[in-house]
């Protein structure tokens, strides 16, 4: 005799046991994550999917001295809303209108509280996920910030007449100039 496999499990749930969908997702995709390095506002940020429990994340990229907050993270991990309706008192959503990894496209961007986040690469597991799962085709990326601009060159400003040509000088030097020092002897 054959034994069904969906009998088994119905019978483990009778019986108190067996794995619930959400404990199976878990186990499944534990410590995977989808990356993805996206642009908004022409601002680089990275966008975390975790498959483990379907949350998101999105964090910020910073270069040295960009003069910007070094604030981490944009967005905590939690689920990501598909929209961001407000709704009628007592009217109620119909199923799960989350986010999931099976919406997003090479084509399509992450809408997260009102910022279009444009996609313009992945890493290498979420390319090969993608390309396995959905037959998706993302490109690899890496985070891309904007070009530094170009260091200026001090001029030396030219004599006003007024005191020694050390006095024009010392403004290249301190914000508040400092009284040249005389000769002692």
């Amino acid at each position: 005799m054959k034994k069904d496999p969906e009998l088994l499990q119905f019978l483990e749930k009778k019986l108190g046991g067996g794995k619930v969908a959400s404990q199976k997702q878990f186990l499944d995709h534990d410590r995977q994550v989808l990356r993805f390095f996206t642009s908004c506002e022409d601002l680089p940020f990275i966008v975390h999917y975790y498959l483990a429990d379907d949350t998101f994340e999105i964090r910020e990229c910073h270069q040295a001295n960009d003069g910007r907050d070094g604030f981490s993270i944009l967005l905590r991990r939690q689920k990501l809303p598909d929209r961001i309706d407000v709704n009628q008192p007592g009217q109620a959503f119909i199923g799960d209108n989350y986010l999931t990894c099976d919406e997003i496209t090479p084509t399509s961007d992450i809408y997260a509280y009102g910022r279009v986040y444009k996609i313009n690469g992945v890493d290498g597991f979420t390319q090969q996920f993608y390309r396995e799962r959905f037959g998706y085709d993302f490109p690899l990326s890496e985070v891309s910030f904007a070009a530094p601009p170009q260091p200026v060159a001090r001029e030396v400003p030219p004599y006003n007449g007024f005191g020694d040509e050390e006095d024009s000088k010392s403004q290249l030097y301190r914000l508040v100039p400092q009284r040249p020092k005389g000769d002692f002897f």
